[in-house]
């Protein structure tokens, strides 16, 4: 003979039966379309703030007193460094990751030379044929050292 069920049990039960119910939706839609997100469609891409003239861009890296700022014209633009740091820096130099697959392009900065503790220098850049648009990840080095991303600002 089954025992009765003590009260309990049946709050309990009672409870999961509320919140099976409350997680229906209600919804009578197709039960094998896929829920959440479709991985091309749906995802939200953030609203770009930047407030320049299509096409130009500014790029800064900011670490320990080194200052370097990247402003971009289409392909071309210019590199201000502004060595605030104690130690003394190789030429500078920059390379992109493409946004599309994220190959490497080399930029170039002319005339690139070291820039002592303490001094600031400005230098000519090109990308290269690679314009605001195409960049997924700008990269600043000072010679062999890889310094890290820049980040847009403008």
């Amino acid at each position: 003979m089954p025992r009765p069920m003590k009260p309990t049990g049946r709050v309990v039960v009672l409870l999961l039966l509320a919140i099976a119910l409350g997680a229906c939706t209600g919804d009578d839609g197709d039960a094998t379309a896929p829920s959440g997100p479709s991985p091309t469609s749906d995802v939200p891409t953030p609203a770009q703030t930047f407030t320049g003239a299509p096409g130009t861009a500014v790029y800064e890296y900011a670490n320990e007193g080194l200052v370097v700022t990247l402003e971009l014209d289409g392909s071309e633009g210019s590199l201000e460094v502004d060595n605030g740091s104690t130690n003394d820096l190789d030429p500078p130099d920059v390379y992109v990751e493409d946004a599309v697959d994220g190959h490497e392009v080399d930029g170039e900065v002319v005339n690139s030379a070291p820039v002592a503790a303490g001094e600031r220098a400005t230098f000519d850049v090109t990308l290269d044929g690679v314009t605001v648009d195409d960049i997924g990840l700008l990269v600043l080095l000072f010679g062999a050292d890889n310094y890290g991303a820049f980040v847009r600002t403008a």
